[in-house]
C-alpha cells in the first residue's frame, strides 16, 4: 500500500491478508487508514521470472506491476498495441481481434526472432524458465536447511552410533557428578558453621585417659 500525500513521498510496501472477497473489495476501492494516514490498496499479484506480462509481452513480471503501460507490445506481431487489440490487416480475414492468424508475420518482441513471444522455441523464454526453477530450487534448499536445523536442535541424541554415550551428554554426566561431590561438601560446612558450639555441647564425649 502507498500513502497519500506524504510529502510527494512513498511508503513501503506491506501485504496484508483480508477475510473474505467482499472486505477486500471494500479495500481495494476505498483504501486502508491506519497510524492517522490513508494508504492505497491493490490487490497482491505474486510474480517470478517465467511471469508473463500482457502488456509488454515480456518476462519477469505481471501487467500490474509494468512499467510500460504506455508502450505496449503486441506478443503475436510486436507491433505497439495490446494483444488483445491485435488485427489482421488481410481484407476478408475471419479471424477475430486478438486471434493470430495464417496472413500475420510473427516476430518476437524480447528475442527478435519469427515466432511469437510465448513460443516454446524462444531462448528469452527458455531462459525466463530456467531461472525460476532454479530460484525455485534455491529456495526448496534453504527451506530444508532451515528444517533440519530445527529438527537436530530439538532432538539431541543420547548415544553415539557405537553405544557409548555422546560428548554432549557425558560432559553433563561430568557436571552433574562433580556438583554432587561438591554438595555434601557444602551442607557439612553450613550444619557445622550453623551449629557452632551448641553441638559440641550437647554431645557427651567419652573421657580422655592418661597413660
Amino acid at each position: 500500500m502507498q500513502k497519500k500525500k506524504a510529502q510527494g513521498k512513498k511508503a513501503s510496501s506491506v501485504v496484508f491478508a483480508v477475510k473474505g472477497s467482499k472486505m477486500a473489495e471494500k479495500g481495494l476501492k476505498g483504501g486502508l487508514r491506519a497510524a492517522g494516514g490513508k494508504y492505497d490498496v491493490e490487490k497482491f499479484v505474486n510474480a517470478g521470472p517465467d511471469s508473463f506480462c500482457r502488456v509488454c509481452s515480456r518476462w519477469g513480471h505481471v501487467e500490474a506491476k509494468c512499467g510500460s503501460l504506455k508502450m505496449p507490445a503486441c506478443m503475436m506481431c510486436a507491433g505497439r498495441h495490446l494483444t488483445k487489440d491485435h488485427k489482421c490487416n488481410v481484407v476478408g480475414c475471419k479471424a477475430n481481434a486478438g486471434q493470430n492468424c495464417t496472413h500475420n508475420v510473427d516476430k518476437c518482441v524480447n528475442c527478435k526472432g519469427n515466432h511469437i513471444a510465448k513460443a516454446n522455441v524462444c531462448v528469452k523464454k527458455q531462459e525466463a524458465i530456467k531461472k525460476a526453477r532454479e530460484e525455485r530450487r534455491s529456495w526448496k534448499e534453504r527451506e530444508g536447511e532451515r528444517r533440519n536445523v530445527t529438527t537436530d536442535q530439538q532432538k539431541k541424541p543420547e548415544h553415539t552410533e557405537d553405544g557409548e554415550p555422546s560428548t554432549a551428554d557425558a560432559e553433563e554426566k561430568a557436571h552433574s557428578d562433580e556438583q554432587s561431590e561438591k554438595e555434601p561438601e557444602v551442607q557439612v560446612v553450613a550444619t557445622q558453621e550453623a551449629e557452632g558450639e551448641s553441638s559440641n555441647a550437647g554431645t557427651k564425649e567419652p573421657p580422655m585417659k592418661s597413660w
